[in-house]
C-alpha cells in the first residue's frame, strides 16, 4: 500500500506542476507569441536536450530454475538524470541519442519466513531512438534500444526473524556488465510514457561466492534468469528553445 500511496502522490504532483505551467503560459501568451512558442524545437539543425525519467515503476519476469514468477513493484524517482542529442529530419520525424544515469532493480518476496530481497543497479546508459509525430508542438511516438552499464550494486534481504541487512559494491560481477534494452512510449506536450525491457539477464549466473567440499563453484545465481520490466513517466525540455 506504501508504494501505491507513493506512485499516486508522485504522479499528482507531476501532472499538477505541468498543468500549472501549461495554464500560466497560455494565460499570458499574446497569438504571436503562442505560434513562437510552439516551436520549441529545432528542424533540419542539431540540439541537445533532457528527456527525464523522472519516475520509474519496474517489475521483472523471473525463471529461477524453471519456476516463473513476476517480481514486486518497485517505485523510485532519484537519481534519474541525463541529456539528448536530438535530430529533427523533418516536422514529423526525429531521431535522437544521449547520456544518463538510472536507478533499477527488482523486489523479490518469499513465503519462507517472510523474506524480501531487493537488488538494484545505478547505471549510466546510451539511448538511441526514433520519434514520429508533431515535432514542433512536441506530439509523438518513439522507439528505440540501447545499452546500460552499471557501476554500482546494492543488496538488501530481511525476514521476520532476521534483521535488515545490506552489501553493496563498485562495478560488482553481481550483475552482467552490459545490459541492452528495448523502449517505445508517447511523448504529449513534452511529458512521456515509456515501457522499457531488458531482454538478458539482470544477474551473472557464473558470478561465484565460494567452493564446495569437492572444489566446485558455488554458482548463485545458476539457472536464474530476470529480465526487467520499465514504465516511466519523464519530461522531455529542450535547451535550445528559440526566444522571441
Amino acid at each position: 500500500m506504501k508504494l501505491i500511496h507513493k506512485t499516486i502522490l508522485a504522479i499528482t504532483f507531476w501532472a499538477s506542476t505541468g498543468t500549472a505551467m501549461a495554464q500560466d503560459a497560455k494565460g499570458s501568451e499574446s497569438p504571436a507569441t503562442k505560434a513562437d512558442n510552439e516551436q520549441k524545437v529545432t528542424i533540419g539543425k542539431p540540439y541537445f536536450g533532457n528527456s527525464l525519467d523522472g519516475m520509474i515503476l519496474s517489475t521483472a519476469l523471473i525463471n529461477d530454475n524453471g519456476a516463473k514468477s513476476l517480481g514486486t513493484l518497485r517505485f523510485t524517482a532519484f537519481a534519474h538524470v541525463g541529456f539528448t542529442y536530438n535530430y529533427n529530419i523533418s516536422k514529423n520525424i526525429g531521431v535522437y541519442t544521449g547520456l544518463d544515469v538510472k536507478n533499477i532493480g527488482l523486489i523479490e518476496k518469499f513465503d519462507v519466513q517472510n523474506v524480501t530481497v531487493k537488488d538494484r543497479v545505478y547505471t549510466v546508459g546510451v539511448p538511441v531512438g526514433l520519434r514520429f509525430g508533431n515535432m514542433p508542438k512536441r506530439n509523438y511516438f518513439f522507439l528505440g534500444g540501447g545499452l546500460d552499464l552499471p557501476f554500482h550494486y546494492k543488496h538488501k534481504i530481511w525476514s521476520d526473524a532476521l534483521p535488515k541487512t545490506k552489501f553493496n559494491e563498485w562495478f560488482s560481477d553481481y550483475t552482467n556488465v552490459f545490459m541492452p534494452y528495448l523502449f517505445a512510449g508517447i511523448g504529449i506536450k513534452g511529458t512521456t510514457l515509456k515501457v522499457q525491457y531488458y531482454p538478458n539477464n539482470f544477474f551473472n549466473e557464473d558470478k561465484s561466492v565460494g567452493t564446495t567440499a569437492t572444489g566446485q563453484p558455488i554458482k548463485i545465481f545458476a539457472n536464474k534468469n530476470v529480465n526487467l520490466l520499465l514504465v516511466s513517466i519523464g519530461r522531455d525540455m529542450n535547451f535550445s528553445k528559440k526566444k522571441k
